[in-house]
């Protein structure tokens, strides 16, 4: 997604030197995604973790189905935050 004044991105693997930097560029920002439409979301909550190294990654999504009539998990070996397109 691209926040209204610019920002590109919801999602950011940053160092630790970085968190007010890119916090200041969210907080209180609208983020236009996808699922938001043109109208977009506030921010008004971050979540903030620490790095991790994985071993191996895997991606899975839990989709409401609407022809299916209930949920569908889709998994994938690659993706990220498309693996709809993917899968």
């Amino acid at each position: 997604g691209t926040f209204k004044n610019g920002f590109k991105g919801g999602v950011h693997v940053i160092k630790a030197s970085e968190t007010e930097e890119y916090a200041t560029k969210m907080l209180g920002q609208v983020l236009v995604t996808k699922q938001t439409g043109e109208a977009g979301k506030p921010v008004n909550t971050l979540l903030i973790a620490k790095k991790m190294t994985f071993v191996a990654e895997k991606y899975f999504a839990i989709l409401l189905d609407r022809a299916f009539g209930g949920p569908v998990v889709i998994a994938c070996s690659e993706g990220g935050t498309s693996i709809e397109d993917l899968a």
